[in-house]
């Protein structure tokens, strides 16, 4: 419903979709050949300085990145030999990430109605932040003796 918070699924596929631009986006930031992507220890990192969020995967219900992107392994992964973030080559547009996002919300789907409990998303629930005023970016006005003369 319009105006509702986002549920697990949508928190899934949104971190995914974030993810796998994030690689994307590096690959074609970075332009270097020597750096064939985001080493996994510096994932945090650039998740935040691309998309100004951290990435948590205790908002999934795991431990650590790594898992997290197990949990979103037919998008990206960790290569085993550089141990940097890939995306797999059949994923060569967004439209194909997309088709692909969407067969995987079918399949859990068939698997939840087929009465299969393992394929239900499990995350924890995180209340709406409430937002600060923003004060204002207007500079303060000089307290001197000028009385506004100039």
């Amino acid at each position: 419903s319009p105006g509702s918070s986002p549920g697990p699924v949508q928190h899934r596929q949104l971190t995914q979709t974030r993810l796998y631009l994030l690689q994307d986006a590096f690959q074609k930031d970075v332009n270097d050949p020597d750096r064939a992507g985001i080493p996994e220890n510096h994932l945090s990192f650039y998740y935040n300085k691309y998309f100004k969020k951290q990435l948590n995967p205790k908002l999934f219900n795991l431990s650590t990145n790594l898992e997290l992107i197990a949990l979103v392994k037919d998008t990206v992964a960790i290569a085993a030999d550089t141990q940097v973030l890939t995306a797999p080559a059949e994923l060569d547009s967004l439209g194909t990430f997309v088709k692909q996002t969407e067969e995987n919300r079918r399949e859990r789907q068939r698997r939840i109605d087929a009465g299969d409990e393992t394929a239900r998303l499990k995350f924890v629930t995180v209340p709406a932040a409430v937002i600060a005023p923003v004060k204002s970016l207007a500079p303060v006005a000089a307290k001197g003796k000028g009385k506004g003369k100039w």
